[in-house]
């Protein structure tokens, strides 16, 4: 029993720090090198944990070095590892992350694992989620996702979706559709007016996106982040897998937090959703949950790595205002 389960891909980052991007056949001197997990919903996962949530994590691993380095971080991040399968032969997924400091941008190029196309559905996957309080995904291990829907949806478990930038796809329309907190990068908000209206929404708002995706989800939480220019939420009602459909929603802005601290962006978007979601598992309001994710996501944007922010103190001394 854990209070929240993520099924997603984990990676296993290399981030240099440059003081800026480099010209094309240029050699450059680093400023400082770090390694550690990535991968959305595995860094949402271990940030939750570290705020004291209990949490698990769904996923498949090859028999590699480098998913050894991703157990054995998750285990001593507290992540429930029991779900994780080990694909003899197969490869985990690796990255490596050009961040520079002048801009606080990135360049991340991706290397996928081979264990990824593997995965099974768990025979015990119904005890793995009837338990929890919140689903967490973002549509990689697609079959798996929609096996845990049907059981969250059986079982009273929320479902949160994730999408990130430049994530949209298809085919994960159902469980966009199926969740009940929906927090997603504006491109990713765009992408979805853009395919649900044949219309462009690069003039829109972030306020004006947010309703667009609250009305057409009829979901409980929908969030637009814009990065370093705050989050815009929508919300109807209370937190719960009652019916929601037929209550007016309410409507607010999350302002970024420490944003001209920013060293490092990497992971900042995942440390938000694991905030936000072991918020909402504690009992905290939803405004307050906003608060803290931001004031997480800009912590962890202070140093180099997903992972970088370690909170002083656990989710249990959260308070609502």
């Amino acid at each position: 029993m854990v209070d929240i389960v993520g099924i997603g891909v984990s990676v296993w980052d290399s981030i240099c720090l440059l003081e800026s991007f480099p010209q094309r056949g240029a050699v450059v001197r680093a400023e400082r090198f770090v390694q550690g997990i990535g991968g959305g919903i595995t860094v949402a996962m271990a940030m939750a944990s570290r705020l004291g949530a209990s949490v698990a994590l769904i996923d498949a691993l090859g028999d590699d070095a480098v998913g050894n380095q991703i157990r054995e971080t998750l285990r001593s991040e507290s992540v429930e590892t029991r779900w994780l399968q080990t694909i003899v032969g197969k490869t985990s997924s690796t990255a490596s992350i050009w961040s520079e400091t002048q801009e606080a941008e990135r360049t991340i190029v991706f290397l996928p694992g081979t264990a990824c196309d593997q995965i099974m559905i768990p025979n015990d996957l119904s005890d793995c989620i009837k338990g929890t309080k919140l689903l967490h995904l973002n549509g990689r291990h697609l079959a798996v996702c929609k096996r845990a829907v049907e059981i969250a949806r059986q079982h009273g478990v929320l479902v949160s979706f994730d999408g990130g930038a430049f994530r949209y796809r298809e085919e994960t329309l159902p469980l966009l559709r199926a969740a009940d907190i929906v927090i997603v990068a504006r491109q990713y908000a765009e992408s979805h007016y853009t395919a649900m209206t044949g219309k462009s929404a690069e003039n829109h708002t972030g306020s004006e996106l947010v309703r667009f995706l609250h009305d057409d989800l009829d979901c409980q939480i929908a969030a637009v982040t814009h990065g370093s220019r705050g989050s815009d939420f929508a919300v109807r009602g209370k937190i719960n897998r009652e019916a929601v459909s037929g209550v007016a929603p309410a409507y607010f802005f999350q302002s970024a937090i420490n944003v001209d601290q920013a060293v490092d962006t990497t992971g900042c978007g995942d440390t938000f959703h694991g905030a936000f979601l072991a918020g909402i598992a504690a009992g905290g309001s939803i405004q307050a949950c906003a608060r803290l994710a931001a004031e997480v996501a800009g912590a962890n944007a202070r140093g180099i790595g997903g992972l970088f922010y370690n909170p002083p103190t656990l989710i249990q001394n959260f308070t609502s205002p």
